[in-house]
């Protein structure tokens, strides 16, 4: 560590070729690029194979495995490049020797170093830092660094003893006036000024007579002139940083006990005049010994690394706050090679994917990487291999847990290396694609409904619409959407002005708008449309767009058109229906009563002319007469049902009931039923109408249980759904549910006249009722095993009143 420049080597007073020859290294362990890594780590003298107590080694040996294809030098391995290849062991065992090799800081031919001609750089080299020496064959034969021809060079300055008392002091330290010494064959002016050129202050010391020189170049370096400090070796005991003082004591001694063997180098700190801190390398070596091994002679310099040690403070601050930010850093961080090998990540893989960095570093990432995306992520590989960046390239990676996420790379190639930085996309990705699914579910929705959506900027008066539009209007999606003034010519010229109208006064008043309109397509088809639109505010509140829907209404507009057409025939044709039934059910009574009347008549006339048959054949006309009469006015009152008008109240079903039944049992004492009504069924209904269901309900329950001797009849409520719910039950005669459908037909019968009379006309006459009130009716039963009649009701809401009371629940 003693030179940094080549002119160094030129002030030299021809330095003695041998010197420099024994600064050739020649003991050197060469391999083949093919050898693999752990191999040439192995043959390192200091490694003895591969250890753990070797991967924690704190300093470096300076041992060097040199790699070359036959004549061609690639480069040398070092323990140093080792160490800090052992910080990530799992990726090793994955290098080639090629990928790790420190390329020669030169090539050196053996005969030119021997003339004295090393390159420029090598003095500014690091001390360990090895040049290749070759011969004329450009055979590899040895390597020298700074430090081995620094080491080679104190030699020749080292006298040997001049008079057989080892004991005697060493000569004086000459002055500047003398230009030779007995003692070395370089004057000491040319070894000062050597060493002064180098920024390096000389020092000599005569241990026994404890006397020291010290350089003016040493003083400057702690910015006192020659005279300000004494050549005493107390001066640089005063100047070290008393910390430090320690280690170079130490330093020495081991020095002197292994005579000479073990470095007397270190790195100290000095106190410069002004307060700063001076960072010194200090290097001397005993140059002079006695017959008992005892040191004489110490000579030495002291290089200013001031700024060399603020750039490694700089390096390491960096280093810590890189490695911090590497630390703490939210993205997915590693470094990589370009053969596909993690060579480094952070703790949010852990996080993000389950992993460990040890579970991935040393590993191929591919083995990571979705099946289906291997293809690209091999081409982007290939791209940073060129020297090329990527960016916002899209992969997914698997998780610990099998699954997959979506990763977005940013990397950058340096050399053989990959810096990336990624982040977890998989929720934007997924969002996208659903996004993606609900835009086109819209659009097939708008398709299936010929629905259109659209807006309308108002600062720019912009109008953009979707595909359906243009489908609907007709309009080709290449012309683009039309301005608004365009637009209005599209509907029809009695909609135009009341568009516009509705459109500016939703805009004054900053409210929605809907109504319909109709358009002509460019072929002249007319359609309708109905068109809404709402406001969108900015920010500020100010209305900047009106946004809305379209939706093709022709086949709505067509059908209603039919159904008013087919209503009113409908209205028509039952208005001439019930007016028929009416003056046919009017206009049958007066025969009715002449065939009626003319059979009396006959009777009483001529009543002894007839036999017991004839008279029979009169009682059947009369029979038939009644029962016309009662069809008759079952279809006058159906026919009421139908016409009258309706009025809303508040209905006690239970009163009708009672009321209903003590009417019939005075007609028929003899009857033993038991009547189940609950105090306060209340429905809400017209009270006539109503009065009229219950009425045809219990006389069918009454007259269907006649034939057993004794029977039972049941009103209750059993609300289902939004609607209340009422039935009339009995244990009669019943009926085949198969049939059940007959019993509300008019006419429809379930059972023979002769055993239970009847017109088939009052449950027809229950069902149009509850329908009329928006209801709905039905039926249950068995043969022999009674039947239930339910019929729904609705609440009116204009009452504000929900029908209550007592509820007698259905256990059917």
């Amino acid at each position: 560590m003693l030179m940094h420049a080549k002119s160094t080597l030129g002030m030299l007073e021809n330095p003695p070729k041998s010197a420099l020859s024994l600064a050739i290294v020649r003991a050197l362990t060469v391999v083949s690029p093919n050898t693999p890594l752990l191999d040439a780590i192995a043959l390192m003298t200091s490694s003895a194979g591969y250890s753990d107590d070797f991967k924690r080694s704190e300093t470096c040996d300076p041992n060097h495995v040199w790699v070359a294809d036959k004549e061609h030098i690639l480069g040398v391995l070092t323990v140093g490049k080792v160490v800090h290849l052992s910080a990530n062991p799992a990726a090793l065992p994955q290098l080639s020797l090629p990928q790790v090799l420190v390329p020669p800081l030169a090539i050196l031919s053996e005969s030119a170093l021997l003339d004295g001609d090393p390159p420029a750089d090598f003095w500014r080299s690091p001390p360990t830092v090895p040049i290749a020496v070759v011969d004329e064959q450009r055979h590899l034969v040895g390597m020298i660094t700074r430090d081995s021809v620094l080491t080679a060079i104190a030699a020749t300055l080292a006298d040997p003893p001049t008079a057989p008392n080892s004991s005697s002091p060493p000569a004086p330290i000459p002055t500047q006036d003398e230009t030779s010494s007995p003692r070395s064959p370089l004057s000491v002016l040319n070894v000062e000024a050597m060493f002064d050129t180098l920024l390096a202050g000389y020092w000599d010391w005569d241990i026994p007579t404890n006397q020291a020189y010290l350089s003016p170049g040493f003083k400057q370096m702690f910015g006192y002139a020659d005279h300000e400090l004494p050549n005493v070796p107390e001066t640089w005991q005063n100047l070290i940083f008393p910390e430090d003082l320690p280690k170079v004591k130490a330093s020495f001694e081991h020095h002197v006990a292994s005579h000479g063997s073990e470095p007397f180098d270190h790195e100290v700190r000095y106190r410069h005049k002004n307060g700063a801190t001076i960072w010194v390398n200090c290097v001397g070596e005993v140059v002079a010994w006695d017959a008992q091994g005892q040191p004489l002679r110490m000579i030495g310099c002291h290089i200013d690394i001031t700024q060399q040690k603020q750039a490694e403070l700089e390096m390491r601050q960096t280093k810590e706050e890189l490695e911090n930010f590497f630390t703490v850093a939210l993205d997915l961080l590693c470094i990589a090679d370009t053969q596909g090998y993690f060579r480094r990540v952070n703790r949010t893989w852990e996080t993000i994917l389950g992993y460990l960095p040890a579970d991935l570093e040393g590993q191929s990432f591919l083995a990571f990487v979705h099946p289906d995306d291997v293809e690209e992520t091999q081409a982007a590989i290939a791209q940073l291999s060129n020297q090329e960046r990527v960016q916002s390239f899209v992969n997914r990676y698997r998780c610990r847990d099998g699954s997959y996420r979506y990763i977005e790379w940013y990397s950058q190639p340096q050399g053989d290396l990959i810096y990336a930085a990624a982040r977890d996309i998989t929720e934007q990705r997924q969002l996208e694609m659903k996004l993606r699914r609900r835009e086109a579910h819209l659009k097939t929705a708008q398709r299936i409904a010929g629905l259109g959506s659209w807006e309308y900027d108002l600062p720019t008066g912009q109008i953009t619409w979707s595909d359906e539009v243009f489908e609907i209007l007709g309009r080709d999606p290449a012309l683009g959407a039309p301005n608004y003034a365009e637009l209005l010519t599209i509907y029809h010229p009695e909609d135009q002005a009341y568009h516009d109208l509705v459109v500016q006064e939703a805009i004054r008043t900053q409210q929605p708008y809907d109504l319909d309109l109709r358009a002509y397509h460019p072929d002249g088809t007319l359609v309708y449309l109905q068109a809404r639109g709402e406001p969108i505010f900015n920010a500020t509140g100010e209305l900047v767009q009106l946004v809305g829907i379209l939706l093709d209404i022709t086949e709505r507009k067509r059908a209603e058109a039919q159904l008013l057409q087919t209503s009113a025939q409908l209205a028509a044709s039952n208005d001439e229906l019930e007016a028929f039934a009416y003056s046919v059910s009017h206009d049958l009574r007066a025969p009715l009563r002449a065939i009626e009347g003319f059979s009396q008549a006959l009777l009483e006339d001529y009543g002894d002319q007839f036999d017991d048959s004839g008279r029979k054949y009169f009682d059947r006309i009369g029979h038939n007469v009644g029962r016309m009469n009662d069809l008759i006015s079952d279809l006058l009152a159906l026919s009421r049902v139908s016409r009258s008008a309706m009025t809303g109240t508040s209905v006690n079903l239970s009163h009708l009931v009672s009321a209903e039944i003590a009417e019939l049992q005075t007609i028929h004492p003899d009857r033993q039923v038991e009547l189940v009504v609950p105090p306060q069924v209340i429905a809400w209904g017209d009270a006539t109408l109503l009065s009229l269901v219950i009425s045809n309900l219990v006389q069918n329950a009454w007259k269907f249980t006649q034939h057993h001797p004794t029977a039972r009849i049941e009103l209750g409520q059993c609300d289902r759904g939004e609607q209340p719910t009422y039935f009339i039950r009995d244990d009669g005669a019943g009926f085949d549910m198969a049939h059940a459908d007959m019993l509300f037909g008019v006419f429809q019968r379930l059972h023979n006249m002769t055993e239970f009379p009847g017109t088939g006309v009052g449950l027809a006459t229950v069902k149009r009722i509850i329908q009329r009130h928006g209801g709905n009716v039905w039926a249950t039963g068995a043969v022999e095993q009674g039947a239930t009649i339910y019929f729904s009701l609705p609440v009116t809401s204009g009452t504000g009143m929900s029908p209550g009371g007592q509820h007698h629940h259905d256990s059917a």
